[in-house]
């Protein structure tokens, strides 16, 4: 019985200590996905002629060209050409397919709007900047280990005139599964309360300020209503959050980042969820 029991607890630990019990990696093992990236800057000039008004393109797409496990692959490629192009028409191309796609739609919506938004731009006396299009697609692999990938989108988009805009956003990956992961896969039931105050503490100590009052008072639109949005990445450190420009700040203030320590959070976090291993 006592030798039974011994081997017993021996498998439990060894299988703690190497997959979780759930096929997870160690949190510093790398996950094996081989990546690419495809770069592209297209500019089209109205009519053709290069005197004329412009949209300039530039995209740096990282996508994953290898996995072992071919289902997870597609499924996660799906994810990331919804992420970077928001056309569900493009879940299923290639990186490549998706890519060339997005820049005729892109030029072709540029050529729609220049006609109903200026069309007398000839005329008009402005410079030529002001009927020009500009947008920026630019990827980042934030972590990618212990079977997790964190993978972040950022976008300038310069829409002429005064309309401009600079937005990030965040997607986390369980790679056993290809699923994209949402707050209530890795927090507990009624955790929502408690992480809001905890992401206002942090945001009024980062900038120094003595209370939520003093950074409404600094262009932090409806801080005291913050509440945590989906848009995060997780490493072996904690859980980041983004909260873009025009959430609960100015433009001129940019994107609120708040980093949370798991030490910090690990109460309102689920003891068995897919990034556990990396905080236990």
């Amino acid at each position: 019985m006592k030798i039974t029991f011994f081997y017993s607890s021996l498998l439990s630990l060894l299988c703690l200590l190497s997959f979780s019990c759930k096929g997870h990696r160690s949190g510093d093992a790398s996950n094996d996905i081989t990546f690419d990236t495809i770069n592209v800057v297209k500019i089209y000039h109205l009519d053709n002629d290069s005197t004329n008004p412009s949209c300039s393109l530039k995209i740096n797409y990282i996508y994953h060209s290898d996995y072992s496990d071919e289902a997870v692959l597609t499924k996660i490629q799906s994810e990331l050409n919804l992420l970077l192009f928001e056309d569900e028409t493009l879940d299923k191309a290639t990186p490549k397919e998706a890519v060339d796609e997005y820049i005729k739609t892109y030029i072709e919506n540029y050529k729609t709007e220049t006609k109903t938004r200026f069309s007398d731009w000839q005329q008009s006396g402005l410079k030529d900047d002001y009927f020009s299009f500009y947008k920026k697609i630019d990827t980042e692999i934030l972590f990618d280990k212990g079977d997790i990938l964190s993978y972040q989108v950022s976008t300038i988009d310069d829409k002429g005139g005064t309309q401009s805009s600079s937005l990030f956003f965040n997607i986390v990956f369980d790679v056993n599964t290809g699923e994209a992961l949402t707050e209530d896969d890795i927090f507990a039931i009624s955790y929502q309360e408690k992480l809001n105050t905890i992401l206002k503490a942090y945001i009024v100590k980062q900038k120094n300020a003595k209370s939520l009052e003093e950074l409404a008072d600094l262009g932090y639109i409806g801080i005291e209503d913050l509440s945590s949005n989906n848009n995060f990445s997780v490493n072996d450190k904690g859980i980041s959050y983004i909260f873009n420009s025009g959430e609960y700040s100015a433009p001129s203030i940019g994107a609120i980042k708040v980093d949370l320590p798991y030490d910090e959070i690990k109460f309102l976090l689920k003891p068995n969820s897919p990034i556990s291993h990396l905080y236990n």
